[in-house]
């Protein structure tokens, strides 16, 4: 009788391996690598969407004649999450950017800013798994609110 070999089908965990070699060289572990991929990808999105966001140097400004960079990572971060890893659209990418720019007008840290929109992540992710969850869509819009208060925005 022959013995049967059977293979045992591994289970990865969470999320897929990305891309990060652009920034891999620069960052001390692979975690900030993918944060700083992240990042640019918010860049990116303020420099396709530069007409409909019309403050983005609020959140990013480069000047390469005097060598300098004003960034607010931890918010651009957060947009390039919502583009690339959550997958919402670029109009309410474009949205919400905005309303990161107000409340940071308005006064709130970086830090402040970057925890609204990481709220707002999560209850868009709930809501995406679960479209037919009112209260999940309703948990949504709160959050969302809450960022357009800290803007000024009624």
């Amino acid at each position: 009788m022959e013995k049967v070999k059977t293979e045992e089908v591994k289970r990865k965990r969470g999320r897929p391996k990305l891309d990060a070699r652009i920034t891999e060289e620069y960052a001390p572990s692979r975690r900030q690598a993918l944060n700083k991929m992240y990042m640019y990808e918010g860049v990116h999105l303020l420099s396709v969407a530069a007409t409909e966001i019309p403050n983005s140097e609020v959140l990013w400004r480069e000047d390469r004649t005097a060598a300098t960079l004003k960034s607010r990572d931890g918010i651009l971060e957060q947009l390039g999450r919502m583009a690339v890893q959550d997958k919402l659209s670029r109009t309410d990418c474009v949205y919400l950017a905005n309303l990161a720019i107000a409340a940071v007008q308005a006064g709130y840290t970086t830090r402040e800013v970057e925890v609204a929109l990481r709220e707002i992540r999560m209850a868009a992710k709930s809501s995406m798994k679960n479209p037919d969850n009112e209260a999940l869509c309703c948990a949504l819009g709160n959050t969302v609110d809450i960022l357009r208060s800290m803007g000024g925005i009624t």
